[in-house]
């Protein structure tokens, strides 16, 4: 117990500084898109006026922008750490409320991005294994290769035009109904799906070699049945190491899934927010998705012992 309580105590301290320096980079990321004091000074006039400079330096001051970075960054972290993000420039909706608005729907499409990753990689990695040095593997290889290199906003389209508009077995754009889900959720469980399927792959050719997977088979235990109650457990720890990458694919495919496909998540929150110069929103969404995914990360670390027992606290401290 103690030598888990240092493990998890060390995780935590690597992920505090970690979530700060984020903090410190949504932030300079939201400055960076420029000064809005002049645009917001310009609302509620007519359009053929154009705001005094008396006016834009009143708001500059009113919203803090003319104090130094590093003093608006503490201003705004101080209001972070209590739950309070700002306002959105473009509505003056509060960036914690849009935010939360916005993350079922995110959710609801990479929960059913991962049951597609879990439904397609396993067994393509499983005949993969199982199928080593035939020529049946070489058709899962290249279905593989294409799910991490066709682009996602090409495989999004493809989908919709064979599915959508040929087919109809689909709608085109929406998020009324399941089915409505289904072309999203292929679309951003591709690339992860050929990720996870090539790594368990390998990892399980390495595992079949192992002696206990020997032993099982001189007990006249079938491949499949080694494959699925012995070797695939001890197999997904490599995967444990990529499951953050995996989430941040989640989180960066979302935007373009959810503009293409109409839907209102978090993906479609940022690129507004990008479009209109909408700085709180950027770094209010920015921040949301870092904290999720070292959050996942960490969480990941801690399950490594519970995984594999091979796994060594005091070697991972």
């Amino acid at each position: 117990m103690r030598g888990t309580g240092r493990y998890a105590a060390s995780r935590l301290a690597f992920a505090v500084p970690t979530l700060f320096g984020l903090s410190f980079l949504s932030f300079i990321l939201g400055s960076a898109s420029g000064d809005p004091s002049s645009k917001l000074a310009s609302v509620g006039l007519p359009p053929e006026i154009l705001p005094t400079p008396e006016q834009i330096d009143a708001v500059r001051h009113r919203l803090g922008f003319d104090q130094p970075l590093l003093v608006q960054y503490w201003r705004w972290l101080r209001k972070a750490l209590h739950g309070d993000l700002g306002k959105s420039l473009l509505t003056g909706r509060g960036v914690g409320d849009a935010i939360r608005a916005a993350v079922p729907s995110t959710v609801e499409l990479a929960l059913v991005a991962v049951a597609f990753i879990v439904i397609l990689s396993v067994p393509l990695a499983l005949l993969g294994a199982r199928l080593r040095g035939r020529w049946l593997q070489q058709i899962l290889r290249v279905i593989e290769l294409s799910g991490a290199s066709v682009p996602g906003f090409f495989l999004a389209y493809l989908l919709i035009y064979v599915f959508a508009v040929k087919l109809h077995l689909f709608p085109v754009v929406g998020q009324s109904g399941w089915k409505s889900i289904i072309l999203p959720g292929l679309t951003l469980a591709a690339l992860p799906t050929a990720l996870v399927a090539r790594l368990l792959q390998s990892s399980l050719v390495e595992v079949m070699r192992e002696d206990y997977v020997r032993t099982a088979r001189s007990k006249g235990l079938t491949d499949l049945r080694i494959f699925v109650r012995h070797a695939l457990r001890n197999a997904t720890l490599p995967v444990l190491t990529v499951l953050g990458h995996i989430l941040g694919q989640l989180v960066e495919g979302a935007v373009v899934t959810e503009l293409i496909f109409g839907r209102s998540g978090i993906g479609n929150l940022t690129l507004q927010s990008a479009g209109s110069s909408d700085y709180p929103m950027m770094q209010g969404v920015v921040l949301f998705a870092g904290v999720v995914v070292i959050g996942f990360n960490l969480a990941v670390d801690l399950l490594y012992p519970l995984i594999d027992v091979r796994v060594r606290l005091g070697a991972r401290t």
